[in-house]
């Protein structure tokens, strides 16, 4: 018994030792190749030119996300399959000892025929023979005898002497089975394997480095395409020519693409291209090298997570178009970085959601959105984007208008900017951003503009809110209008608080200075209640030197208000020697505005006039006979001597009314900047005219022994009825 231990000891021992030294060559192995693979990198660092335009991956850096395994895969991949086929063949060594066996265990279970590969099949003769084995670990399997089927190269082939193999399995298609194979070109094997699917399937890549030479066409069957992880699975286009897309599909529903990781080798215009798929999820990929947009997907339902979307020449992940919309867009856990071009680009649709992303570095901006209603960029992190910027040019504006901005939000018009008023941006959140600045690495902004957000043309109802801009080096400012020759106008309202700067800029056609048209902002819904607040904005308000600034004329709904009559009522008085009392207007911008009032068919004109340029903006027809926001930004040239703010009333209707107007110098901080809240009315009995809505409250403005506190609106109208709260005790 001593014995049988000992030998049963020793035995273990150096069944343990094999091991150990397994495994040491096998460490030894993957160094020596992620040193191969990382001298391959540096030569192509130093190389430059088309392998590497500076949006790539540093060596360190890439090399630190692969880990061992990945390392060992791409340096096969970068030293042309050698050092890959060397690895493999050690492994070949120790599966050819073990093949034999699995070759007897496999006749002994299934009393059938054991050959070797698929050849060996099509030539056997198989007698009375219904089943036969393949121990080829690529293609193999366990095959039955069928009268009648279509060969397929895959899971169907033509028996000698008639009838066909039939591949029993279960689960996905595997492209290997009808000849994929790692460092070759795997075009047709691929392909072969998604026309095999003649009702809804998956196909499972297996990991390896596949070669792409053509696009591969996405039958609407497949529904599922899955790998064995990023840096895994890895296909990359190799073609002497340029390829649309190296996964092409037209129009599926709850389709799945999984666990890839796709190089477009700049040879490849996309990696995956779907003019219209739906309710479908694209998740753990990793694109790179794609010439033009990596990843192209129309359509609404579909999400995108967990993807690194990664050193492309062009736009990252774009979504937009035609007559296709992009409803319910989610974009969530997602890294967005090294990019050529846009980001994320998306378009036309509505409910878009992107979360808990990064959005860094990509040359022309981070975000490009248009024609949306309900966008939500919530909790993500922005940096280094825009190093190159937008140009634009539209009708009005020949000349093309460099605009660099982590998120761009376009009201209409698609990426050739043109006031739409049919096709807003509506219901825009941005919350809980994180940014850091463009010029963290010494990048030249060149001096245009390096804003954390800017909206073109057209916005409805903006709400950014607890936004960090964590680097004070931040060029310009948290918001700005672009001024491209048309009307921007934000509509609806406009929300911004708890955010680390303030600063609201215009941008735009000689450097700022001229405004074609107008870029305001304006609370235009039809409200019926007296929204103000006091807090908005919370510059420091200017006065004239023979004259407040601030005057009224009457009291409208408990408030101080201005009668407009036919022509021009000039509010306050001129502001004159500004050079010297207010040298820090000239060449800056004010921001000039008030709650307006007029009659349906007319409007309230803003008007400006700064000695040398003179400026004014309206929207035809606007007036509806409720209180509305309405300013413009205004340029004040470097040699202005005096400003003046005014308004007119347009139409023929009934007078026009003002009230609560600000002068501000924009570009100063605030801790709130919001329009929409109710005001705090203070009337010395009940309301006698305006119109009040439910449940609209007055406090009173004589309190004394015994009155009420207040006044509360039980019924709509004008001016309703009112009702007495909160006696004060006697």
């Amino acid at each position: 018994m001593d014995n049988e231990m000992k030998e049963m000891q020793t035995e273990r021992l150096e069944k343990l030792e094999r091991f150990e030294q397994l495994e040491k060559l096998e460490k030894m192995e993957k160094l020596e190749l992620m040193e191969l693979a990382a001298q391959r990198l540096e030569k192509l660092e130093a190389g430059g030119g088309e392998a590497d335009r500076g949006y790539g991956l540093s060596r360190r850096k890439l090399l630190m996300s692969l880990g061992a395994a990945g390392a060992a895969t791409m340096a096969g991949m970068l030293l042309n399959g050698g050092a890959g086929i060397a690895y493999a063949a050690t492994k070949d060594k120790e599966k050819e000892k073990e093949k034999e066996k699995d070759k007897k265990k496999l006749i002994e279970e299934h009393g059938a025929p054991c050959l070797d590969d698929i050849p060996a099949l099509l030539a056997f003769s198989r007698g009375s023979n219904t089943c036969a084995l393949v121990s080829d670990p690529l293609r193999g399997g366990i095959f039955s005898w069928g009268a009648s089927g279509t060969a397929n190269g895959g899971t169907v082939f033509n028996a000698l002497g008639g009838g066909v193999w039939l591949r029993q399995f279960s689960g996905s298609f595997n492209v290997c089975w009808f000849g994929a194979k790692t460092f070759t070109d795997s075009t047709a094997a691929i392909q072969a394997a998604f026309n095999a699917i003649t009702r809804p399937g998956s196909i499972y890549i297996p990991g390896g480095v596949y070669t792409i030479s053509a696009v591969i066409n996405l039958p609407q069957q497949v529904v599922s395409i899955s790998g064995d992880g990023q840096y895994v699975t890895y296909l990359i286009a190799v073609s002497p020519n340029v390829l649309h897309t190296m996964f092409k599909g037209t129009t599926n529903d709850t389709m799945e693409i999984k666990d890839l990781s796709f190089d477009g080798n700049a040879v490849a215009d996309s990696a995956v291209y779907f003019d219209m798929v739906t309710h479908s999820t694209f998740s753990n990929l990793f694109i790179t090298g794609t010439r033009v947009e990596a990843l192209h997907v129309n359509g609404y339902n579909n999400s995108f997570f967990r993807c690194q979307i990664v050193s492309n020449y062009g736009d990252g992940l774009v979504s937009y178009g035609t007559p296709n919309y992009n409803n319910n867009v989610n974009v969530l856990s997602t890294d967005i970085y090294s990019n050529g071009g846009i980001g994320l680009r998306i378009g036309n649709g509505l409910n878009v959601n992107v979360s808990h992303s990064t959005i860094e570095k990509n040359a022309k901006a981070g975000i490009i959105a248009y024609d949306l209603k309900n966008v939500n960029i919530v909790e993500c992190y922005f940096e280094r984007n825009a190093q190159v910027g937008m140009s634009y040019t539209d009708a009005q504006n020949p000349t093309a208008v460099n605009v660099k901005s982590d998120i761009h939000l376009l009201g209409g018009g698609g990426i050739t900017i043109g006031i739409d008023p049919a096709k807003p941006v509506e219901c825009v959140k941005v919350s809980g951003i994180h940014w850091t600045p463009l010029n963290s690495e010494g990048v030249d902004n060149g001096g245009v503009n390096n804003t954390s957000f800017v909206f073109s043309n057209y916005l409805d109802k903006l709400t950014i809110e607890s936004v960090q801009v964590y680097d004070n080096s931040k060029a310009d400012s948290l918001l700005t209008i672009w001024g491209n020759g048309n009307t921007s106008i934000i509509k609806g309202d406009v929300i911004l608080r708890a955010n680390s700067r303030y600063d609201v800029k215009l941008i735009g056609v000689d450097a700022g200075l001229a405004v074609s048209g107008g870029h305001y902002i304006e609370s235009t819904a039809a409200r019926t209640k007296n929204y103000y607040d006091g807090n908005f904005p919370a510059y420091s308000r200017i006065a004239g030197t023979s004259g407040d600034l601030l005057k009224s004329q009457q009291r409208l709904d408990g408030y101080p208000a201005f009668e407009l009559t036919a022509g021009t009522e000039w509010w306050g008085q001129p502001i004159a020697g500004i050079t010297t009392k207010y040298p820090e207007l000239p060449g800056t911008l004010v921001w000039f505005g008030a709650w307006v009032k007029a009659d349906s068919g007319n409007d309230v004109k803003v008007v400006s006039y700064d000695g040398t340029n003179s400026h004014a903006d309206t929207l035809t027809a606007a007036g509806s006979g409720q209180w509305q926001f309405k300013s413009i930004l205004v340029p004040v040239s470097a040699t202005a001597a005096q400003l003046v703010c005014a308004f007119q009333r347009l139409g023929s209707g009934g007078n026009g009314k003002v009230a609560f107007p600000v002068l501000a110098q924009a570009g100063a901080s605030l801790n709130r900047f919001e329009i929409g809240t109710e005001a705090d009315f203070h009337l010395p009995s009940i309301p006698a005219v305006g119109y009040w809505e439910l449940g609209e409250t007055v406090k009173n403005a004589s309190p004394a022994p015994g009155s009420a506190f207040g006044w509360i609106c039980t019924a709509a109208g004008a001016p309703g009825t009112w009702k007495a709260f909160g006696k004060i005790e006697i």
